[in-house]
């Protein structure tokens, strides 16, 4: 230390509280613009201090040597530049200089001395009597362990920047300071808070120890905040002193130096937040906690990614990823806090405002319009930095206009806006049935365990493998509450501008033109096939159709991209081709047939290709096990679709017509001539000049969907229960539409850049302008969307898709079949001359029953049964109610339109009674409740066993 500054830090026996000891720590990273001011005003304190240590962390500008001529050279040494603020502390405390011992003042004990650690950026500079006044304010409360002082800003020093700090329960910083507020001591007087700045921080030394320093592992960023939680658990008092100033520059906020550590400075402040909160947090508010910022990550996930701002959604991902994706590593965390977290969640748990995050933005959106130029200085805090500041609920340069006029954004607002209206009648009630849908009455627990267990108790039994559809609803449904009704609703009403998103997405490749890409998406969402998804509740194909445009387009890249990129689109291709096969097997069949063309024609080149191909056709089929093997037993299920079997239109029901013009048939479709605006501009697209290749692959993915189509309306399957049912055209004519939207498109592009000396195209366009060719195939471009837009608005959702009110089994029935197992219930339905039957083991068929195959001699038993029960001489059968109770049936339910001489012949069985008649619906119970265990005596006598 040099000869000055020991002169100006020497222990005098006039100074005020001589009992305290302070160790000030400097810590520096590219501050030498700063330091000189901060070094001055450290070394110039009314109250002296005892010792000085400066730690260097890599800086690339003066900053070390700024400090050796300020402190000397033994009081200053270096760090790597990607240190931490806490690990840069840690290792100043460990150095000589701050161990230098100090004698102890005249008429002080050595019991009675108190060492303190005086925390100090390189960019805050003390008043001169900032040191005093927390001395002072460490006497008048005993308790006290840490102390911090009141910041203003360091260019304008009217403005006030912290008085204490605490923390949202969305894990934010808060100040309860306005940004740019004048200090008129309306934050003045000294009180408790949760926690102070670390800028300016007075620490007894015992303490730091005892409670372990700052996090090491949190880098930068809210450890100070972490650091006087964990002192409150340890039973200490963390305050305020407002006549304690310092004089802030917040570097790291305006951007006046770089950020060395972390992958994101955002990333870093959103992860220490949450470990901070979530660390400290009591078991119950933790896991409440958890789920509300799981909640608002992925609104401003959702917010980012409308602004275009991909950079802030991944940050934002990755934090909350970070803490809460890795279990064992959040366990030790919250280990290392357990010591008295209830204690201090007590203590500062008013300290927590709630609910402040979601004011925040109702106050954004209600001033978003008077806004402007606000700059973007999100993620770029410093550990007292306010991150109440950033914008990560605001926006960046003109965002309210961008957002106003983001086709994006609009089209999926139309979109939307368009499928609530038509689907209006599904809106509101109870979950949506009919068609492919069976009601989902229970939770996504149910569908976990119906898609994980070996044995399906529904129906006669069954050890066949659940579809994987089930699980990847079952995992939608737990992202959306643990509702399945509402992922079904998602799926069916959200298709059609879901569907849109994705085809914006995927044309982004093709064409730069906006307005270019907003029809292409908006025609692709409104084919029919989307509204004859909606009608017929085919649930599994809507999700195709959203998945659809991303397979094509990673596809695409498969034959196009260089090779690296090329092998992740084609693990891409065959994941989304997975997704989509659990729900509609034939999409993996279409394509298998189109890698084995591809590999056919590209037998020639390279062998990488090849490889590429094989990943497409194989994902599937191996993700899919073991459900795969059953597809391999019966290849018949490669025509059906996830939940009940639908009928489509046989091939000679469905007229050449509408095939070309994407009607695959079926019950609420608009006109097939709808889309004949769409086939129009295709063809169009066959005279440009420009963009050859894609115009061709276009046209051929268009004639390959409509052979698919063709082939299928010719094949006809029977599922394991009821007639024959002819495949579905809906999804071969998707991909037919899709290579007319791709020809269209490119075409539509090479008429905003024709080639040079192309008359005639230049003459379609009109030289520099738009001609009135080029006007009318506009106009007849958009009548696709529009006509179909109107039809579907005009008629509504048409078809066997409704609101189910109530469960297939009354309540009162399911109630009285709870005992230690559920009985089965025997639901007969009499309708055109025949009686169907339904075995239920709860209130209603589940969504897998129809892909459950049962034993084939249990299903023929229970159909001898059924026979026998409604004979007409049934009644007159003495062992009726023994093969029912055979079966675990303890009611016999019919459906309306009741029969009334069926009814008669359950009337007169034997064994079975009456039970209740409920709206129409007539219940009959077994006179002996079945029995899982029975003891058959050796007279014949059958005692059930409770």
């Amino acid at each position: 230390m040099n000869p000055l500054s020991s002169n100006r830090i020497a222990l005098s026996l006039n100074e005020s509280y001589p009992q305290h000891v302070v160790t000030a720590v400097v810590v520096a990273h590219d501050g030498a613009a700063w330091l000189p001011r901060v070094a001055d005003a450290l070394l110039d304190q009314s109250r002296p201090v005892q010792r000085i240590v400066a730690v260097d962390t890599g800086s690339r500008d003066r900053s070390g040597a700024v400090l050796a001529s300020k402190f000397g050279q033994a009081a200053v040494f270096g760090m790597d530049r990607s240190t931490g603020y806490g690990a840069a502390v840690s290792r100043a405390l460990a150095h000589r200089a701050a161990n230098v011992p100090v004698p102890t003042a005249a008429g002080i004990s050595p019991a009675d001395r108190v060492e303190w650690i005086w925390l100090l950026h390189d960019d805050c500079e003390p008043a001169p009597d900032a040191l005093e006044q927390l001395l002072r304010g460490a006497a008048e409360t005993g308790a006290a362990a840490v102390l911090g002082p009141k910041l203003r800003d360091w260019s304008n020093r009217d403005v006030v920047l912290e008085a204490g700090v605490t923390l949202d329960t969305a894990a934010r910083r808060v100040t309860g300071i306005e940004p740019r507020e004048v200090d008129q001591g309306q934050h003045d007087g000294d009180r408790d808070t949760l926690a102070v700045s670390s800028a300016g921080m007075l620490v007894r030394r015992d303490v730091w120890e005892q409670v372990g320093g700052f996090d090491a592992s949190m880098s930068l960023f809210m450890e100070d905040i972490d650091f006087c939680w964990r002192a409150h658990a340890a039973g200490y008092r963390v305050r305020v002193i407002t006549d304690a100033v310092c004089y802030h520059v917040q570097a790291a906020v305006k951007r006046k130096r770089p950020i060395s550590v972390g992958r994101s400075a955002r990333m870093l402040d959103r992860r220490n937040g949450l470990i901070t909160l979530l660390g400290n947090l009591p078991t119950g508010q933790m896991l409440t906690s958890a789920v509300g910022n799981v909640v608002v990550s992925s609104l401003r996930i959702s917010f980012f990614l409308l602004a275009k701002r991909m950079t802030a959604a991944f940050d934002e991902a990755g934090a909350v990823a970070t803490v809460l994706g890795h279990p064992l590593r959040f366990a030790a965390v919250r280990r290392r806090r357990a010591r008295g977290r209830r204690a201090a969640y007590s203590r500062v748990r008013a300290d927590l405002p709630p609910g402040r995050s979601a004011r925040r933005l109702a106050e954004f959106v209600a001033s978003t319009m008077l806004k402007s130029g606000q700059a973007d200085t999100a993620g770029a805090h410093h550990a007292s930095a306010d991150p109440t500041d950033d914008d990560s609920l605001l926006v960046d340069n003109g965002l309210a206009r961008r957002l106003l006029t983001s086709p994006t954004l609009l089209l999926f607002v139309g979109l939307l806006t368009v499928a609530l209206v038509a689907g209006r009648s599904l809106l509101g009630g109870g979950p949506l049935g009919g068609g492919s849908l069976v009601p989902l009455w229970g939770g996504a627990s149910d569908l976990w365990h119906t898609y994980l267990q070996a044995f399906h108790p529904d129906g006669i039994g069954s050890t066949s493998a659940a579809p994987p559809y089930i699980a990847v609803l079952a995992g939608l449904a737990t992202l959306l509450g643990g509702k399945p009704w509402l992922a079904v609703d998602v799926l069916l009403i959200g298709c059609v501008p879901l569907s849109g998103m994705t085809a914006m997405l995927a044309v982004r490749k093709v064409t730069s033109s906006a307005l270019i890409r907003t029809w292409a998406a908006a025609s692709y969402a409104l084919l029919p096939v989307a509204m004859g998804v909606v009608a017929a509740a085919r649930f599994g194909t809507a999700l195709v159709l959203i998945l659809l445009p991303l397979i094509v387009a990673q596809a695409g890249r498969v034959c196009t991209e260089s090779r690296q990129r090329a092998g992740r689109a084609a693990w891409a291709t065959g994941l989304l081709v997975a997704i989509g096969a659990a729900f509609v097997p034939l999409l993996w069949l279409l394509a298998l047939i189109a890698c084995c063309v591809a590999a056919i024609g590209l037998r020639p080149y390279r062998a990488v290709m090849l490889r590429n191909l094989a990943i497409v056709a194989c994902t599937a089929p191996v993700l899919l096990l073991p459900w795969t093997l059953t597809l391999i037993s019966n290849p018949a299920q490669l025509l059906l679709e996830a939940g009940l079997p639908q009928p489509g239109t046989p091939a000679a029901g469905l007229p050449a017509k509408a095939l070309v013009l994407l009607s695959p048939g079926g019950p609420g479709l608009p006109p097939y001539w709808v889309t004949a605006g769409l086939l129009v501009v295709a063809i169009a697209s066959l005279f440009a000049r420009q963009r050859r290749g894609q115009i061709i692959a276009g046209w051929s993915l268009a004639l390959a969907g409509l052979l698919a189509a063709v082939a299928v309306s010719h094949l006809t399957v029977r599922p394991a229960d009821g007639g024959p049912v002819t495949g579905w055209t809906g999804l071969p004519l998707a991909i037919a539409a899709i290579g007319f939207l791709l020809a269209a498109v490119a075409g539509a592009d090479s008429l905003r850049r024709p080639p040079r000396g192309t008359a005639g195209w230049r003459a379609l366009r009109g030289g520099s302008g738009v001609g009135p060719m080029a006007s009318l195939l506009g106009l007849i471009a958009c009548s696709a969307p529009l006509l179909s837009a109107a039809c579907w608005v005009g008629t509504g959702v048409s078809g066997p898709v409704h609101q189910v009110a109530n469960p297939l089994v009354p309540e009162v029935v399911a109630a009285a079949s709870g005992q230690s197992y559920q009985v089965r219930t025997l639901v007969l339905r009499s309708a055109h001359g025949r009686v169907s039957y339904l075995l239920l083991r709860g209130p209603s068929p589940t969504l897998a029953d129809a892909a459950l195959t049962p034993p084939a001699a249990a299903k023929r038993a229970l159909a001898r049964a059924v026979a026998d029960l409604i004979a007409p001489d049934g009644g007159l059968a003495t062992n009726q109610s023994q093969l029912l109770a055979d079966f675990d049936i303890g009611y016999v339910l019919l459906q309306e339109p009741v029969n009334q001489q069926l009814a008669t012949v359950l009337n007169d069985v034997k064994g079975l009674q009456p039970y209740s008649n409920i709206s129409g619906v007539y219940i009959w119970q077994l006179a002996r409740s079945p029995a899982r265990v029975s003891v058959v005596e050796p007279n014949g006598t059958v005692v059930p066993i409770p």
